[in-house]
């Protein structure tokens, strides 16, 4: 499972924070998701992603999109809600 940490920045707007990802195959691919971008800010094992407006937008819209999937077709996908949670 891929952790994401927050890191406070006061100089990005609007979120004042980055999501900290790690540098892996699954971090980076949340990283594209998340800013549409290929370019990523990497810094030693982590990717910094600012919490921008449209960060957060993607990331709100993914959310919707997986909550949305396994709620219309609960046999589809055979995740329960105990395990996103650990």
């Amino acid at each position: 499972m891929t952790l994401i940490t927050l890191e406070p920045d006061v100089n990005v707007e609007p979120g004042h924070q980055w999501l900290v990802l790690p540098d892996d195959l699954q971090g980076a691919a949340l990283a594209i998701l998340l800013t549409g971008s290929t370019v990523l800010d990497q810094r030693g094992e982590q990717i910094y992603v600012g919490h921008t407006a449209e960060v957060d937008a993607r990331l709100v819209a993914v959310i919707n999109e997986l909550a949305h999937v396994r709620f219309q077709s609960p046999t589809l996908v055979q995740l329960t809600m105990q395990e996103t949670l650990e």
